[in-house]
């Protein structure tokens, strides 16, 4: 479920990702790296500790279905989250 945020008069979303099998932050490093290039991704946060990721994205650009197929092109699943850990 994403949340939807407003930034400077953009309305953005906010996805809440489980990431299954993150270890280390070596290992969120390459979905990090991809979800940054991603087209329609403004921003990425990662804690590998609770094996979550935030992504905040233009809607109009791409979708939480999308950013869920490229997690698991790098290799991980990613699980939605419909309540956020914070």
């Amino acid at each position: 479920m994403a949340a939807q945020l407003l930034l400077v008069g953009c309305p953005l979303q906010r996805a809440r990702l489980r990431i299954v099998g993150v270890h280390c932050s070596t290992c969120i490093l390459p979905v990090r790296r991809a979800l940054e290039k991603a087209e329609g991704v403004k921003s990425v946060g990662a804690n590998y500790m609770m094996d979550l990721i935030l992504v905040d994205y233009d809607e109009k650009a791409t979708d939480e279905a999308e950013i869920v197929a490229l997690i698991k092109k790098v290799g991980y699943e990613a699980i939605t989250l419909a309540t956020p850990y914070f």
